[in-house]
């Protein structure tokens, strides 16, 4: 049979299996194993197996995953994502819309301390949502602005999405992760100017605050220290080359930690909160990791990746429209899967056309790593929105859709920039050290 029906007839039978409310894990390794039975036989089927799931998480770059994972949960303990929207709050709050930027601020600063989006839009949705509402901030702007902005999660580094990225391409992983750097910061500041724009054209969605002064506006800029702390040691240290960017995740860890201490938040309710959490993502990545890797070995065994190879490389096109092509192609995607699935399906089958017509790794895999940002606001998956949703019960799951269009709009913009110029994302690596 040709790999091409081998292939379709395999995302049909993943999708279904989704559909049957299997989770995404397990369905992948399902309708792997089936695969691999049906196209190589029964005893090729087991020597696979036994030797896939250790080879799969035996990755050192792999033990950054965790160690974010921990670092963001001990700076959640420390009040850093309160602590930066009381700031972006004393800064923002007299502009048009300004609670609204104040929570992209809050948003954009968390990030620099954790991989996670998640996670900050269930924090922000407690934070930022009800100050927002006691200002009578239309739903459509707050909503949109805890939604969308959460996405930076997963762009500024640490980046969890940017580390499997990393392992699965084979690209530096300490290059993959300052180059989100610039561009988290434009994606940002495109949130910011939409927020502006859209309330001042229309006042009543985000009025300004009232009764701030310029004294509490620098009294403030004390809440932000931890953040620049924590994300100047773990970068400084990477960005430098003194450590590898596992060695620094250690560091950040640490640092984390001792911003707890200082805070006085540092106890052991709070420490296993943090654990617990950690191995519980820690856990489902490596689950959804051998999942994709047998799910991938069976395209590969049933000859879909070479055809795709040499198929993609007959088209008479260039390295950039390959490059638009291959993004294009994360749009529906993200309606069945969510965004390390993605990566782990997608990657090992079309990172190697562009590989063999010169592409970046790094510029793309930003590139890619954006598209992945708007799979956590498009339906029907949008985890992101739902995550908001269970935050906010009474809320209309379509409004929240419909509230980050416009954000979006910028992610769709900001990815057009970086193909222009691809410099805005390759000139920090470029002058990094040689340690990551």
């Amino acid at each position: 049979m040709d790999p091409l029906y081998v292939a379709a007839l395999g995302m049909i039978a993943l999708i279904l299996v989704l559909a049957a409310g299997i989770p995404i894990a397990f369905g992948m390794a399902l309708v792997g194993i089936v695969g691999l039975l049906i196209t190589t036989g029964p005893d090729i089927t087991w020597a696979s197996l036994q030797l896939l799931p250790l080879s799969s998480v035996a990755s050192y770059s792999l033990v950054l995953i965790p160690l974010f994972v921990f670092m963001g949960s001990l700076a959640g303990v420390a009040g850093i994502t309160k602590d930066l929207y009381d700031t972006g709050y004393k800064w923002f709050g007299r502009l048009p819309g300004g609670l609204a930027i104040s929570t992209v601020f809050a948003c954009a600063g968390f990030a620099a301390c954790t991989g996670s989006s998640v996670g900050m839009v269930a924090a922000m949705s407690k934070i930022a949502l009800p100050e927002m509402d006691r200002y009578g901030y239309r739903r459509d702007l707050s909503l949109g602005s805890i939604a969308g902005a959460g996405t930076l999660g997963i762009l500024i580094p640490p980046s969890i999405i940017a580390v499997i990225y990393a392992i699965i391409t084979e690209v530096s992983v300490g290059k993959i992760l300052v180059a989100g750097f610039i561009p988290g910061i434009l994606n940002a500041l495109g949130f910011v100017v939409m927020i502006l724009l859209r309330t001042t054209i229309n006042p009543g969605l985000g009025p300004r605050a009232r009764g701030i002064t310029w004294k509490d506006s620098f009294l403030s800029l004390k809440g932000v220290w931890g953040t620049i702390v924590l994300f100047g040691t773990f970068m400084g240290v990477i960005y430098t080359g003194i450590t590898t960017p596992t060695e620094a995740g250690a560091i950040g860890c640490l640092c984390a930690m001792l911003l707890a201490l200082v805070t006085g938040n540092l106890n052991w309710p709070n420490i296993k909160a943090a654990l617990f959490d950690t191995i519980k993502t820690g856990t489902m990545i490596l689950t959804i990791t051998i999942g994709a890797q047998i799910f991938t070995l069976f395209l590969t065994r049933a000859g879909f990746a070479d055809r795709f190879v040499g198929l993609a490389l007959n088209l008479d096109v260039s390295p950039t429209v390959m490059v638009v092509l291959f993004l294009l192609m994360y749009i529906p995607l993200g309606m069945f899967f969510e965004p390390m699935s993605m990566l782990l399906l997608t990657l090992p089958i079309t990172y190697p056309v562009l590989q063999k017509m010169g592409v970046d790794g790094v510029w793309y895999g930003i590139l890619v790593i954006i598209m992945v940002e708007l799979s956590l606001l498009t339906p029907p998956v949008g985890l992101n929105v739902y995550v908001l949703k269970a935050a906010v019960p009474e809320t209309d799951l379509m409004g929240i859709f419909r509230s980050i269009f416009w954000f979006g709009v910028v992610e769709c913009l900001l990815i057009a920039l970086l193909i222009a110029f691809p410099d805005l994302v390759l000139f920090v690596p470029r002058m990094m050290g040689k340690g990551g």
